[in-house]
């Protein structure tokens, strides 16, 4: 993904000359217009220029892993990004220093990344664009807790016979949960409740 900036006297021209040295073309470039210029008053008087930024768009994958990786060089990070395709999507990997400040409290500098660089390349791209970011295998080992966490809680469940709520959880969380007790014999899991206070409740399966 290249991007730059452009001055000419229209949109038009702007566009041309962008077009000619990123070597794009209307499929394939972006054209972001931050001003449409005005003509100047008997072709002398109170005139501006148009300008443009334009973005050659180089692959969904290749470009989220450039988004990502020019948000962590400007922030003086110390790490790497790799970009590979997954179900439904692309799995952007962290790899360096920095990783706990990276990740985040439970994950939330993550979070915060992946919506920064949807909503960049949904704006590119024109369309919804599904991507993950992990780090350090952060994703992994949040996976491998939600699991024992979820064992321990279905055990606890089945041998009391009452159903327990756990705490609150992101929905990818939940999900990681339902999915792993899915195949379960003596319990069930749903998700109860509204927004902020949605919860996961785990219960015994009856028979």
């Amino acid at each position: 993904m290249r991007t730059l900036r452009i001055k000419a006297k229209t949109v038009d021209a702007a566009t041309k000359e962008a077009f000619a040295v990123l070597g794009g073309n209307e499929e394939n470039t972006f054209i972001r217009i931050i001003n449409e210029g005005r003509p100047a008053i008997l072709g002398m008087i109170g005139g501006e220029d148009a300008e443009i930024e334009a973005t050659l768009r180089e692959g969904i994958e290749n470009d989220a892993r450039q988004v990502l990786q020019d948000i962590l060089d400007k922030m003086s990070f110390v790490a790497l990004v790799d970009a590979k395709a997954e179900e439904g999507g692309f799995v952007l990997n962290v790899r360096g220093d920095d990783m706990g400040r990276i990740i985040g409290k439970e994950g939330n500098a993550l979070k915060a990344f992946e919506i920064v660089v949807r909503s960049i390349l949904g704006r590119i791209y024109n369309e919804r664009i599904n991507i993950n970011i992990d780090a350090g295998d952060y994703r992994e080992k949040r996976k491998q807790s939600l699991e024992r966490l979820a064992k321990e809680v279905a055990d606890e469940v089945e041998a009391s016979g009452k159903e327990k709520a756990l705490p609150q959880l992101e929905a990818a969380d939940r999900r990681i949960i339902h999915m792993f007790l899915k195949e379960s014999l003596g319990v069930t899991s749903f998700s109860q409740g509204e927004g902020r206070d949605r919860r996961l409740v785990i219960a015994p399966k009856t028979q």
